[in-house]
């Protein structure tokens, strides 16, 4: 009779331990997660004869997604936070980057533009349709600004808001800093 108990606590024991092992398999990495941020600062105009804006079109940076994860993942919004001297307005746009050619604002690369919520301090990129996140998603964040505001720019920065990011990219966010500097 002990030998049945002994084999039954056994084999329960193996079923509790695989179970735990398969949920912990389940559970992706934070290393198959990773966002970047480049700065460029790159004046878009800066080759035109004659200007299109009356403000400088500047690419600030970019934002590389990755995940090696066969996840489906898509990405609905971003929200980054201005850290520097308060600004009353900014303006934004999200292109997407094809990895193979030189960045172009075209409308055929267009995402979204920006919200400004002054109070925060915060620029809102909201999709119009949710993005679709590959092994490998670059994404640029174009601004155009008043030249007066253009040395308060280059000393500050962006961060991503954690909150807006797909679950699977909340993990490596909390544990990397995601800032985008803006000046040197």
């Amino acid at each position: 009779m002990k030998m049945k108990y002994a084999s039954c606590i056994l084999v329960m024991g193996t079923i509790i331990a695989c179970s735990i092992y398969a949920k912990e398999q389940e559970k992706p990495c934070s290393g198959q997660f990773t966002i970047k941020l480049e700065a460029k600062w790159e004046d878009l105009e800066k080759d035109r004869k004659r200007k299109l804006f009356d403000n400088k079109w500047i690419l600030a940076g970019d934002i590389i997604i990755k995940k090696t994860a066969a996840d489906y993942v898509s990405l609905r919004e971003l929200h980054l936070y201005w850290n520097g001297k308060k600004l009353d307005k900014l303006i934004a746009s999200l292109y997407e980057k094809n990895s193979d050619k030189h960045f172009m604002p075209i409308e055929k690369y267009h995402i979204c533009d920006s919200l400004w919520k002054k109070s925060e301090q915060k620029l809102i990129l909201r999709f119009e349709k949710p993005k679709t996140l590959y092994a490998v998603n670059k994404l640029s964040l174009v601004l155009t600004i008043p030249g007066e505001i253009e040395n308060i720019l280059k000393n500050g920065h962006f961060t991503i808001d954690i909150d807006y990011l797909p679950e699977p990219y909340k993990d490596y966010a909390s544990e990397n800093s995601l800032c985008l500097y803006l000046g040197n």
